[in-house]
């Protein structure tokens, strides 16, 4: 006669086999990660290289994401911006969602807590690599006549923003803002803005650790003379990064930028990064360096394309490294 299990056998059985199973899911989990970060960093370098491959056939960069708010009232039209204060604010205030996009959204009935987790906008790690800054009349017209970056789209933060009763107006080239952009093109609104003096643009911040990774990748050896935890002054940070470069801006990748659908050079279509939250901005990041070139009376600003970064602020090779550690 055989002898039959007990229930402690049994019980032992099934955790054993639970215990397997979350072995499993979790192993199949990490593998479906694994392969959406390797899809986005090919997508990555495959941006990166129609970039400029763009450029050296002469294609103008025009209509890139500005990462601002359509509504933000930090911009200042001035003839000189380099005489009102300061230019770079490193600050959390000034990334408050207010400035910093955060994805569409629309308060009608739902409070403001519900929309912030509906609408996250740009992933933490990318915030935390940004600072605001603003152009000067002389980087603005470089902007334009060397990449051809006459306008930059922005978003609005209320979702089908136009036409409404908030009187949103037409972008700066004319064009009537409309659902065909943001998080979710369904709902959210843009509207395009003039590249000029005291437009607010996101750059990569230089004052902290992971901004000067960002610049090491991108520029060169960027050596700090202050200690991990001394505060910078503007006038420190952009002597350095001068020296070493020049700073670098950061504008996203959309669908109306000029360098999407071009027959000759550019990207078929926009690649997304799929790993992250839908929540979250999941286009690429073009970064562009502002190089002061020649000296004296023959020096000139040049801005020149420096690379690309997924959603979350990683270089080519922190995303391997990323991968490597899955």
């Amino acid at each position: 006669m055989k002898k039959a299990f007990t229930l402690i056998e049994l019980l032992m059985v099934i955790a054993i086999i639970a215990i397997i199973s979350t072995l499993a899911v979790s192993k199949v989990g990490g593998v479906r990660e694994a392969a959406a970060r390797k899809v986005s960093l090919a997508n990555q370098k495959a941006v990166e290289r129609a970039v400029e491959a763009f450029l050296v056939s002469g294609g103008k960069l025009n209509r890139l994401d500005n990462l601002m708010y359509a509504n933000c009232t930090a911009d200042a039209e001035q003839s000189d911006y380099t005489s009102a204060g300061a230019r770079i604010e490193f600050n959390d205030q000034t990334m408050g969602d207010s400035t910093v996009y955060f994805g569409p959204s629309d308060l009608g009935n739902l409070d403001a807590a519900s929309v912030a987790d509906k609408n996250a906008g740009i992933h933490p790690d990318l915030r935390s690599l940004l600072c605001l800054y603003r152009l000067n009349k002389a980087e603005a017209s470089a902007l334009i006549d060397r990449l051809g970056l006459r306008y930059v789209v922005r978003h609005y933060e209320k979702a089908q923003g136009y036409p409404s009763s908030n009187g949103y107006d037409r972008g700066d080239d004319g064009t009537v803002p409309g659902a065909s952009d943001g998080l979710d093109p369904n709902l959210a609104s843009c509207i395009t803005k003039s590249v000029t003096n005291g437009l607010v643009v996101a750059a990569i911040d230089p004052s902290t650790h992971l901004g000067r990774t960002v610049y090491q990748s991108f520029g060169g050896e960027y050596l700090s003379t202050k200690k991990w935890n001394e505060i910078y002054t503007e006038s420190e940070v952009r002597a350095e990064v001068d020296l070493k470069g020049g700073l670098l801006i950061a504008f996203g990748l959309n669908d109306l930028a000029t360098i999407v659908g071009n027959a000759n050079a550019g990207l078929e279509s926009v690649p997304y990064a799929t790993y992250v939250d839908k929540r979250y901005y999941s286009r690429y990041i073009l970064l562009f360096r502002l190089r002061n070139a020649g000296s004296g009376s023959v020096s000139s600003l040049v801005p020149e394309f420096a690379g690309v970064l997924d959603c979350c602020g990683n270089t080519v090779r922190a995303a391997q490294h990323v991968i490597k550690s899955l």
